[in-house]
C-alpha cells in the first residue's frame, strides 16, 4: 500500500490530537474526508505560510471564517499554552510543507 499525501497527513493530524489530548485538550477536529484534510494543509500554506514561520496566532485568529471552528477552539487553546506553541508550529509548518511540496 502506497502512501498518499493525504494518508501521511491524516496520520500527522491524528498524532498532533492524540499530543493535544494527552496534554489535555478535549477538543477534537471532526472526522474530515481527505480531500478536506488536503485543502486545509493547502490553505495553511497558501494563504499562512509567513505566519506559521514567524509564529503568529493573530492571522489565524482572524481568519477564523475559513477555518473549521474546531481548528479554531484548539488555535485558542495551545495560544494559551506556551508550553505547546514549538510543537504546534512545527506540525503547522509540516502540514504546510507537505502540500508544498508534493504540489497539494
Amino acid at each position: 500500500m502506497s502512501i498518499t499525501v493525504a494518508s501521511f497527513l491524516r496520520e500527522k493530524l491524528q498524532n498532533m490530537e492524540r499530543w493535544l489530548s494527552e496534554d489535555g485538550c478535549e477538543l477534537r477536529l471532526p472526522a474530515m474526508q481527505d480531500v478536506h484534510i488536503v485543502a486545509l494543509a493547502q490553505a495553511l500554506h497558501d494563504k499562512f505560510a509567513d505566519v506559521i514561520e514567524q509564529r503568529d496566532f493573530a492571522p489565524l485568529a482572524n481568519d477564523k471564517e475559513n477555518l473549521p471552528m474546531d481548528m479554531v477552539k484548539l488555535l485558542q487553546y495551545v495560544e494559551a499554552r506556551p508550553d505547546l506553541h514549538d510543537k504546534f508550529w512545527r506540525y503547522l509548518k509540516l502540514f504546510s510543507d507537505t502540500v508544498s511540496v508534493h504540489g497539494g
